[in-house]
């Protein structure tokens, strides 16, 4: 393989795996529509990242990051611990709640949102690879922090309740574990129990102190 090759090899597969967190992809045609790369070779690199665990699908037959490229996002803010065991225990706060239950890194008020699964009273909402927090991020260990997620919509700026509990803070950067409120059939104070006690599973888990 030439340099040439192996680059464009990288940016095809760059192009794929980036589309997931910004949009609902159910078919590899509509993944490789909105990476802008040819049907031709299009779905050959869907198999291989899907192949080599880049790429997955939830039950609804839904794109995500794989366990692979998410494992490697963790490790480069030095959480790749986390990643083989937060699907599980993800998964398991989403059948608990009913809400939409996710990972994510933040750094300042901003948020990167991970790996995520979709509970059913929170499906209208589309999730964001990146929200605010407003007001920023005032996070205190065992101690579930109720906010607005802010995030732009075709430059407009729209908000979702959500609620986020600091699972581990390396450096500037904060682990999280949160989920996403409905407005109208929330309440907050009933979920921080199950939202905590996952937080204690994921700690269990990775050996890290709670």
């Amino acid at each position: 393989m030439t340099g040439e090759t192996y680059a464009m090899a990288v940016r095809n597969f760059e192009a794929l795996i980036a589309q997931p967190p910004s949009g609902r992809h159910t078919t590899p045609a509509t993944l490789i529509r909105a990476a802008g790369l040819p049907p031709s070779s299009g779905y050959r690199h869907v198999a291989t990242l899907e192949a080599e665990g880049l790429l997955r699908r939830d039950r609804d037959g839904t794109y995500l990051p794989g366990l692979s490229a998410v494992r490697t996002g963790l490790r480069a803010f030095g959480f790749g611990a986390i990643a083989p065991v937060a699907e599980p225990i993800i998964t398991q706060l989403r059948q608990a709640t009913r809400h939409t239950a996710f990972l994510g890194i933040c750094d300042g008020a901003g948020l990167f949102v991970g790996p995520y699964s979709v509970g059913p009273q929170t499906r209208h909402h589309q999730m964001q690879p990146r929200y605010r927090l407003e007001p920023g991020s005032d996070l205190v260990a065992e101690k579930p922090l109720e906010t607005r997620l802010r995030y732009d919509d075709a430059g407009i700026a729209r908000r979702v309740a959500g609620i986020v509990a600091p699972l581990i803070v390396r450096g500037e950067e904060t682990i999280v574990l949160g989920l996403l409120l409905d407005g109208h059939r929330s309440d907050a104070s009933a979920l921080g129990a199950p939202l905590l006690e996952a937080c204690r599973q994921l700690h269990i888990q990775t050996g890290s102190p709670s």
